[in-house]
């Protein structure tokens, strides 16, 4: 039910821009948490990411998270679904994980990406992260 009012208020705001007439545009787009992992290769852990829009008109915060485009810079490390949950794999590393917002909410075919770091540490193996930043 949640999803479906986050959905619908991004439909609304789409039809109608508020404001002073200006089309409504996405300014930046924030994943959360920023950074995450886990400890041990091959533990399948898990971690919700999500993906805020700022709004430039009106000012506000959009969850977009079910919106973009979500995608890990090494797929080996961690796996990342259209949902936003991510997987970690059967390799230790660190993986950029991007989710890119293009369409109407970003304006005059834009792209906006946000960032965040997943790490897979495995302190067995002097080849691999020893830990995972904030864990």
């Amino acid at each position: 039910m949640r999803k479906t009012y986050g959905a619908l208020l991004v439909a609304i705001m789409l039809a109608f821009p508020f404001g002073c007439g200006h089309p409504t545009r996405t300014e930046s787009l924030t994943v959360n948490p920023s950074e995450a992992g886990v400890v041990g290769v091959g533990v399948n852990g898990q971690v919700q990411f999500t993906a805020l829009a700022s709004i430039i008109d009106p000012g506000q915060t959009v969850n977009v998270t079910n919106q973009v485009a979500w995608t890990s810079s090494v797929p080996a490390v961690v796996m990342v679904n259209q949902q936003g949950l991510a997987t970690s794999g059967n390799a230790c590393g660190v993986s950029t994980i991007t989710a890119t917002l293009s369409g109407a909410l970003v304006g005059q075919g834009g792209i906006v990406t946000g960032t965040a770091t997943f790490t897979v540490a495995d302190p067995s193996n002097a080849d691999c992260p020893q830990s995972v930043p904030g864990l």
